[in-house]
């Protein structure tokens, strides 16, 4: 009998195409997969209710569907509809990590369970909403719109231009993030992500495959960009996508020979799983 395998995907730059659709190839091939008994787990950056749209449209909803949102901060059971893990942001550093974003004229954004929450109407929300389908909600004061009784997953920072400014804005706040106990890094050009110290990719691929039993042997992933790393080391198998930037490509044992646009999930599925 085939020993059951994992696979923890990646959605942008990865599984999806930079029009955010998922190929007929890259769908089939996974319909595959799970027809034999692997497992595919979603992991990703985006907050859940995103992940949720993306899970559902992938099948990923039967008895032992997961997916890993936030990079790692939640982790949900797609097919009870419920959330297995959770480490929020401390709420009150919030309002420094904002006014602190100001000053570098960058668009800061945090979250609640409803969506997204922000305090302008900017380029930067409207295109991260669009591309995510997340709402968002313009307020006054974020600190005064977030849950009473949990903290916000993350906080993002957004420029659409310029990745040498939030560069910048990340050396800037590092004495910060370490008073604060958080984590920095890019989830892709345009995307800074501050997280709990110790909550990544690579925590959520741990937790999961001892959540299932699944040895280290039978583990693989798939990502492009920075907050893939953690995700990356912490498998047997690690593929980068051929679109990654170059520097990515030495946390891989297998580079794709497709890209994300051209069914590059198929590939490795067809390869190492099939």
């Amino acid at each position: 009998m085939m020993e059951k395998k994992i696979l923890f995907l990646d959605l942008d730059g990865t599984l999806l195409t930079d029009q955010k659709e998922i190929t007929p190839e890259n769908l089939e091939a996974i319909q595959k997969a799970t027809s034999l008994g692997h497992a595919i787990v979603v992991c990703t950056g985006r907050p859940l209710i995103s992940t949720a749209r993306q899970v559902e449209k992938l099948g990923l909803t039967a008895p032992g569907c997961y997916a890993i949102t936030s990079n790692g901060a939640l982790i949900y059971d797609a097919y009870a509809k419920e959330t297995i893990f959770y480490q929020g942001v401390h709420r009150d550093c919030i309002r420094e990590a904002f006014d602190e974003a100001y000053k570098f004229h960058l668009h800061p954004q945090t979250y609640n369970q409803a969506g997204a929450l922000c305090e302008h109407d900017t380029e930067e929300m409207k295109y991260y909403s669009s591309s995510t389908l997340l709402p968002y909600e313009v307020v006054e004061d974020v600190t005064k719109a977030l849950d009473k009784d949990q903290d916000p997953i993350k906080l993002l920072f957004i420029d659409l231009h310029d990745r040498n400014h939030l560069d910048a804005f990340r050396q800037h706040m590092e004495p910060w993030a370490k008073k604060n106990h958080l984590d920095m890094f890019f989830s892709c050009d345009q995307y800074l992500e501050f997280l709990p110290e110790g909550i990544n990719k690579g925590s959520g691929v741990r937790f999961i495959s001892e959540y299932l039993n699944i040895p280290y042997e039978n583990t693989l992933a798939a990502g492009d960009a920075e907050n893939d790393i953690t995700m990356l080391q912490a498998v047997k198998t690690p593929c980068v996508m051929i679109n990654a930037r170059s520097e990515m490509y030495p946390y891989g044992t297998y580079i794709t020979e497709h890209d994300n646009n051209h069914s590059g999930i198929a590939e490795i599925i067809e390869k190492f799983m099939l």
